[in-house]
């Protein structure tokens, strides 16, 4: 069981995540900005360069940063297989809406949705797994109530509220 200070190490690190993806969609968004304004030479080669990069950009960073936590043992390939797919899904959606916004309103129209985009989807997963983590904290807290009943030698019947 976790407890309290290796949960605040566990989301911190999580968020350092949000901000690596948000500087590559940032840099990818830029490489848009300037093409489409006209600041780098077009001599054509240069242009598919920077346009596959500033594609593939996010999504590399994502796969190396996650595949680092496995090799370095602070995932499970399976969990890490999992969180590198839900970025790579929400870097993607972010980049999509970004682009959209981009054609209709413009570079900075693009960017904020980008960003609002993630941080929206960011606050839809952290919503719809508070309920999952409370269940969890709840079962984990009645195991321990057991625990303790069992090691003071009280009967189970006379804790109050917990049948």
């Amino acid at each position: 069981m976790a407890d309290y200070q290796s949960l605040v190490k566990k989301y911190k690190k999580r968020s350092k995540d949000n901000l690596v993806d948000q500087v590559s969609i940032g840099l990818s968004c830029a490489e848009s900005i300037t093409a489409d304004a006209g600041l780098l030479a077009d001599n054509g080669v240069m242009q598919e360069i920077l346009d596959t990069a500033g594609t593939v950009l996010p999504f590399a960073v994502i796969a190396v940063t996650e595949e680092m936590k496995v090799i370095l043992g602070r995932k499970d390939q399976k969990t890490g297989l999992g969180d590198a797919a839900y970025r790579m899904a929400k870097t993607g959606a972010a980049l999509t809406a970004g682009a959209a916004a981009t054609a209709v309103g413009g570079p900075i129209a693009g960017v904020s949705a980008a960003v609002g985009v993630r941080a929206f989807l960011d606050r839809y997963k952290s919503k719809s797994l508070t309920a999952v983590r409370v269940k969890y904290r709840t079962e984990r807290l009645r195991a321990l109530r057991k625990l303790n009943a069992v090691r003071f030698e009280l009967p189970l019947g006379e804790e109050k509220g917990m049948a």
